[in-house]
């Protein structure tokens, strides 16, 4: 099988993507359940909430009204917890979110069984968030959302609506079409997928 990687370098929401997700060794082992990265509810943090009502009302709102607030790694957030033991967000095909719909960890995070058998880059991309300008916007953001304990969905679509054009002035000069892509394609056994301890 022909492996491959690829590397958008946005430079506001970049993304890394493979197409070894579409063949998961671990979803063959449970077929009634999606098991892999998709297993985990998306949580969307401020910017990210606040990049969705800019340019995905849509998906704004359903993922305001579906979530729940949390306090995460990334401030606060809101978790994608509808009682599905997968991404809501998943289908037969993969992602339907548009890849800078998507949230930090889902657009640059590749399992170490599929990394394995990519460019040593890929970490590299992943550990460049706590750098880029999108993780300081977020930081930004949290330090004005000061009421989190107890904050409802309608205080946050009011915080969210209130920092919304501020948040589009810090972004409007920063050109992301057509962003540069880096591609790596690696011919692989199938079968080594999922058994990380025994590749040299």
């Amino acid at each position: 099988m022909l492996a491959e990687f690829k590397i958008i370098n946005d430079p506001l929401r970049p993304s890394v993507c493979t197409n070894l997700c579409s063949v998961c060794y671990r979803n063959k082992r449970n077929e009634s359940k999606g098991i892999g990265c998709c297993s985990y509810e998306p949580e969307f943090c401020l910017f990210d909430l606040v990049y969705l009502y800019l340019h995905y009302p849509g998906i704004y709102e359903y993922t305001l009204s579906k979530g729940r607030i949390i306090k995460g790694y990334n401030g606060t957030m809101v978790e994608m917890k509808t009682g599905l033991n997968h991404c809501p967000f998943i289908s037969d095909t993969g992602c339907v979110l548009p890849r800078d719909a998507m949230t930090p960890l889902c657009r640059l995070f590749i399992c170490r069984e599929a990394a394995v058998f990519g460019p040593a880059i890929i970490e590299e991309k992943f550990h460049e968030y706590f750098l880029s300008k999108e993780f300081y916007l977020n930081n930004f953001l949290n330090s004005k959302l000061i009421y989190y304990k107890g904050i409802t969905k309608s205080k946050l679509n009011n915080f969210i609506e209130e920092f919304a054009q501020t948040i589009n002035n810090m972004i409007a000069g920063i050109n992301t079409i057509n962003p540069p892509v880096e591609t790596f394609n690696y011919e692989i056994n199938i079968e080594d997928f999922g058994c990380i301890n025994t590749i040299g």
